[in-house]
């Protein structure tokens, strides 16, 4: 009897901080913004340290190896104004990411100033060993999902990012 009891209380301590959490989630005023940096904490905290404590790599390094992976010849800019990074933090991480030889820089053949960024095979390599695991994790967080409620999904997410440019820099802190 007593197992069950303390199993009963077990259940119902959970019970209570789950509606603690959901209580949390829909009592604030900016509940869709909440609720997305919520849902994106528990994807991003947990991948990201585990990339910087398994392969010694920052935030700014995950995300400039990231970017690069589909789009090369960019610069810092255009890393943060897809990302939203500050470009002193970019910036860091793109010096870093070039001492340990995962990519280079080449001056613009049309503008000298600018420096275009290309991940080396090393790069190349890095990123393969870390993506599986972000994907893994991105099919857990879906998991709740149907097939047609994913394509909803990204549709939805498609078009808020497509919405950005419109609303972003109104009035940055």
């Amino acid at each position: 009897m007593r197992l069950s009891k303390n199993g009963a209380s077990a259940r119902m301590a959970q019970e209570r901080e789950a509606n603690g959490i959901a209580a949390v989630r829909g009592g604030t005023e900016i509940k869709i913004a909440y609720k997305m940096g919520y849902v994106l904490n528990f994807y991003r905290e947990p991948s990201f340290r585990k990339i910087e404590m398994e392969l010694g790599l920052t935030r700014p390094e995950i995300v400039t190896l990231i970017f690069l992976n589909f789009r090369e010849g960019v610069t810092a800019s255009d890393i943060c104004e897809f990302s939203g990074h500050l470009k002193a933090n970019i910036s860091r991480g793109i010096i870093a990411l070039e001492k340990k030889k995962l990519l280079r820089r080449d001056t613009d053949s049309t503008d000298n100033r600018r420096q275009q960024l290309f991940m080396t095979p090393a790069g190349r390599a890095l990123y393969a060993k870390y993506i599986p695991a972000l994907r893994e994790r991105e099919q857990a967080m879906l998991a709740c999902l149907t097939r047609t409620e994913r394509k909803e999904f990204e549709r939805l997410l498609d078009k808020l990012a497509d919405h950005v440019p419109h609303w972003a820099a109104l009035d940055e802190l």
